[in-house]
C-alpha cells in the first residue's frame, strides 16, 4: 500500500508497503484524514466547539494503598497515578509504557514481549511472571512453577494505573516488597463519554477501539461497553500479532442509592507470534563477528513460534452504605486463562552465566533449541470488608475490617523437541529459516497440576487527629501449594502463615507541606523441601520509608520525596553441608536496595504539564553462601531518571493544538548474582503531536501522532545468562483519530 498522504492535514504517517492485508483498516483511516483536511479548506462548514485544552491533571485520591478513599497527600507512602487522560496522551499501549515515567519502576524488564507485562519495582519483580499485577485490587492467576499461561489485559479497558512502592501484604497477603500495580478497570458513569478510535502504527498493525456507555433516566442502572480489535505487524520480522477484546459492565443502585452493584465482563483473545527471544551476549551488549544484531532479527522458526492464548473473566464489586459512617464492600471475580506457546530460541539455560561469552559458531551462528508449552488456569478470588468511621475524642478513625480468599487451579505441560541444538543453528546476522517440524520429536519435559490457595485477615485503621495522619495496619494469612508432578507422580505440599504489619505517620502543613515516615512488611511463599524434609518459611520484606509530599495550593500537582530501606530475608541460598553432587538450599540469604526518588507530576499553568522522576538505587547482596556476597542485584540500576512535558495552545487560530517530548534514562545493571553479564545504560527519547479540530458533524474530533524511541535505539534490557539477552522495543510510531459524542 502506498503512503498516506492528505491535503492539508495536520497528521501523516508513511507506511510500509507490503502490508495490503489491512487494506479494510487504512483506507478507513486514509480516507477520515482526507475528509478532515477538506473540513480545513472550506471552514464555514466546520463548527469548532469548546475543546479540553488542558494537558492532564494528577490525581486527588487513591484507593488501592489504603482500600479507602484517602487523598494522595496523606498517605505515608510514595505512591504513582497514572490517570486516564495521561496514557491517552503518551499514546499508552500497555503496562509496560504506562509505568515509563514513575520513580522507582523499570519497565520491559526483560526486554520486548507481547505475552505479559514485566516491569521491577525499588529492585524486585513485580510483573506478570512475579504474580503483582493486579486488576481492581484483585490478583490476577498465579502459580509457583515456570509456566508461561499468565494474563496481560489490555489498557484501553483501564481508567487508571495505580503503582505502589514497597510492601503492601497486609492488605493484599502475599507480594513482592518492591511494589505492585493496581489495574482499574473502566466502570459505568452517568457521565459517559461515547468515544470511537482508529489507529495505525509504522509496523502496519491497524486497531480500532470503542468506548460506549448510558444510563437510564434516573440513573439507576447504567452500563459500559468498551472493546478493541487489533491486527498486523510487530517489531520482530515474520512475527505477526492479533488481539481482540470485549468488557462489557453494568451498574444497578437500590435502596435509594445505598445499595451500588457493579457487574463486570471480560474476553480476551491474542494470536500470533511471540516477540519474546532468548539472543546471545555476543552480538547485543558486545559486537560479533559483523557487528551488533539488528533489533528486528528473527532467529525463530515463521512456521512453529507461536503464542496463542484466551482470557476470560466474570466478577462484581458491591457496595452497602448502611448509614453515613458504615458501609459493606465486596470485590470477587473469576479468571480463566488458557494458552499455548510454542519458540525457537537461542540454546542456553537463564540464571546460568558464562565467563565466556563468545557463544556463536564461528562468530555468526547460534545454537538453538525447540520448546512447546501448554497451559490453563482458573482462579477465584473474594475480598470482603467493613469501612467505618468514628470519633474517639479528638480522633477520627477510619477502620477497615477484611476477609480475602483466593484459589487458583494450574495446569502445564511443556515439552521440548529432541533436535540437536547444533542442527538447527541459524546465522544472526543473516538467518535462513530451517522449517522444521518439531512436533513428532516432542518429549515432555514437565507435566504439572497445581493448586494455589490464600486466605487472610486484615484490620487497618486510619487516624486524623488535628493536622496528624497515622496509618495502623495488621494481617495473618495462610498459604498452601499442592504441586502434583504428573511425569513422576510425586507430590508437595507447601503450608505456610504470615504475620505482616504497617504503620504509618504524616503531618499537614497549610502550605501543602506533609511529611511522612513509615514501616511496612511483606511475605511471599516458598517453593521446594528442605534436607531434613518439611517445607521452606515464607521469604520475608521490610522497609522503612520516610519521605515529604508537596501539593501547591496555587497549581494543580504533587511532587514527592521518599528515601527507603527494603530488605529481604529468608532468600533461598546454597546448603554449605552439599557434597558435590547435591543441590540442597537453605533459608540464610539475605538482599537489600537503599534508594532516594523525586517525582512529580505538575500543571503549572493552563494547557501545560510536566511529568519528572529521577531515582537513585543502591543494591547489594547481605548474605549468601554461593559467593556473591557484596554483589549487586540483578536489574537494579544505579539511576534512572525521566523528564515528559506537555503543552496545549490556548487560544489563537491554533487553540488545541498539543506537543509533547519525553526523555527516559536507564543505568547501567547486571543480570545476574555473580555480577558477570554487564548491561550498559541506554537513552530513550518519545514525542507527541495532536491537533483537537473541534465539532464534525455531532462528533470531536481529535487526530494525534505519538513516536516512542525516536532515534530507533538499539538497546539490551537485560541479560540472565550469556545466551539469554533481550532487547527493548525499537521506535514505534502510532497515528490515532478519535471521535468522541
Amino acid at each position: 500500500m502506498p503512503a498516506i498522504a492528505t491535503t492539508p492535514s495536520p497528521c501523516f504517517i508513511r507506511l510500509r508497503p507490503s502490508l495490503s492485508r489491512h487494506a479494510a483498516v487504512y483506507p478507513l483511516l486514509a480516507a477520515l484524514l482526507v475528509h478532515v483536511g477538506a473540513l480545513h479548506a472550506e471552514e464555514t462548514s466546520v463548527m469548532l466547539a469548546p475543546v479540553t485544552v488542558n494537558a492532564y491533571r494528577p490525581a486527588d485520591s487513591i484507593g488501592a494503598s489504603t482500600k479507602t478513599d484517602t487523598p494522595l497527600v496523606e498517605v505515608p507512602q510514595s505512591v504513582s497515578v497514572i490517570e486516564r487522560r495521561e496514557m491517552d496522551q503518551r499514546g499508552v499501549q500497555n503496562l509496560n509504557e504506562a509505568t515509563r515515567y514513575t520513580a522507582g519502576v523499570l519497565p520491559e524488564s526483560q526486554g520486548i514481549d507481547n505475552r505479559v507485562d514485566d516491569l521491577y519495582i525499588r529492585g524486585f519483580d513485580a510483573g506478570s511472571f512475579g504474580a503483582n499485577v493486579m486488576l481492581d485490587g484483585l490478583r490476577a492467576p498465579s502459580d509457583s512453577s515456570l509456566s508461561w499461561n499468565r494474563t496481560s489485559f489490555n489498557t484501553w479497558n483501564l481508567e487508571r494505573v495505580e503503582v505502589l512502592k514497597g510492601p503492601s501484604s497486609v492488605l493484599y497477603g502475599q507480594l513482592a516488597p518492591g511494589g505492585m500495580v493496581n489495574q482499574v478497570s473502566k466502570r459505568p458513569r452517568l457521565d459517559q463519554e461515547q468515544v470511537l478510535q482508529l489507529q495505525v502504527d509504522g509496523h502496519g498493525r491497524g486497531q480500532t477501539a470503542f468506548d460506549i456507555g448510558g444510563a437510564n433516566g434516573d440513573g439507576n442502572l447504567m452500563w459500559r461497553l468498551v472493546g478493541l480489535y487489533a491486527d498486523g505487524d510487530t517489531q520482530i520480522r515474520h512475527t505477526d500479532h492479533k488481539q481482540w477484546f470485549i468488557a462489557p459492565s453494568a451498574t444497578l443502585r437500590f435502596n435509594g442509592g445505598a445499595t451500588r452493584l457493579t457487574l463486570q465482563g471480560l474476553y480476551q483473545k491474542d494470536s500470533g507470534g511471540s516477540t519474546f527471544q532468548f539472543l546471545p551476549y555476543q552480538g547485543t551488549v558486545v559486537k560479533g563477528a559483523r557487528g551488533y544484531i539488528k533489533n528486528d532479527t528473527f532467529l525463530g522458526e515463521p512456521n512453529w513460534n507461536v503464542y496463542d492464548r484466551e482470557i476470560w473473566a466474570a466478577g462484581w464489586q458491591l457496595e452497602h452504605q448502611f448509614n453515613d459512617a458504615w458501609k459493606l464492600s465486596q470485590n470477587a471475580r473469576y479468571t480463566h486463562v488458557d494458552s499455548l506457546y510454542r519458540a525457537t530460541v537461542g540454546n542456553g539455560r537463564r540464571g546460568a552465566p558464562l565467563t565466556d561469552f563468545n557463544t556463536l559458531i564461528d562468530g555468526r551462528s547460534l545454537q538453538r533449541r525447540a520448546v512447546q508449552g501448554i497451559g490453563d488456569s482458573d482462579a477465584l478470588t473474594i475480598d470482603t470488608r467493613v469501612e467505618g468511621t468514628f470519633g474517639s475524642g479528638a480522633a477520627v478513625h477510619t477502620l477497615v475490617a477484611g476477609f480475602d480468599w483466593q484459589e487458583s487451579d494450574w495446569t502445564f505441560l511443556r515439552h521440548a523437541a529432541q533436535v540437536s541444538p547444533a542442527a538447527i543453528a541459524i546465522d544472526v546476522y543473516d538467518p535462513i529459516h530451517t522449517h522444521y517440524d518439531f512436533a513428532p520429536t516432542l518429549l515432555p519435559q514437565m507435566s504439572t497440576r497445581e493448586t494455589d490457595t490464600q486466605a487472610g485477615i486484615y484490620l487497618q485503621d486510619q487516624i486524623a487527629l488535628d493536622r496528624w495522619r497515622f496509618t495502623l495496619g495488621g494481617r495473618y494469612d495462610k498459604t498452601r501449594i499442592d504441586s502434583l508432578n504428573r511425569l513422576n507422580g510425586q507430590r508437595q505440599d507447601t503450608r505456610d502463615e504470615a504475620f505482616t504489619g504497617r504503620a504509618g505517620v504524616s503531618y499537614l502543613f497549610d502550605n501543602g507541606i506533609a511529611p511522612y515516615l513509615s514501616y511496612a512488611e511483606s511475605f511471599q511463599p516458598t517453593a521446594g523441601t528442605k534436607r531434613e524434609g518439611g517445607s521452606f518459611k515464607p521469604v520475608t520484606g521490610k522497609q522503612w520509608e520516610a519521605g515529604v509530599k508537596y501539593e501547591p495550593a496555587r497549581i494543580d500537582g504533587m511532587i514527592t520525596l521518599s528515601a527507603y530501606e527494603l530488605t529481604q530475608k529468608n532468600v533461598l541460598t546454597a546448603d554449605p553441608r552439599n557434597a558435590a553432587d547435591e543441590s540442597f538450599q537453605v533459608q540464610t540469604g539475605e538482599v537489600r536496595v537503599r534508594g532516594i526518588e523525586l517525582e512529580g507530576r505538575i500543571t503549572p499553568q493552563p494547557g501545560f504539564s510536566v511529568i519528572g522522576a529521577l531515582t537513585r538505587m543502591s543494591s547489594e547482596v547481605v548474605r549468601n553462601n554461593d559467593g556473591y556476597t557484596g554483589n549487586r542485584m540483578v536489574r537494579v540500576p544505579d539511576w534512572m531518571g525521566s523528564l515528559w512535558m506537555d503543552y496545549t495552545i490556548q487560544g489563537g487560530p491554533l487553540r488545541g493544538l498539543g506537543v509533547g517530548a519525553g526523555a527516559r534514562y536507564v543505568g547501567e545493571t547486571r543480570g545476574d548474582l555473580a555480577n558477570y553479564l554487564h548491561i550498559p545504560s541506554y537513552t530513550l527519547y518519545d514525542a507527541a503531536i495532536r491537533y483537537d479540530v473541534g465539532k464534525v458533524g455531532n462528533m470531536n474530533l481529535r487526530l494525534s501522532l505519538n513516536a516512542s524511541n525516536l532515534a530507533d535505539k538499539r538497546y539490551v534490557a537485560t541479560c540472565t545468562a550469556a545466551t539469554s539477552c533481550y532487547y527493548g522495543t525499537g521506535r514505534t510510531v502510532m497515528a490515532n483519530a478519535r471521535l468522541s459524542w
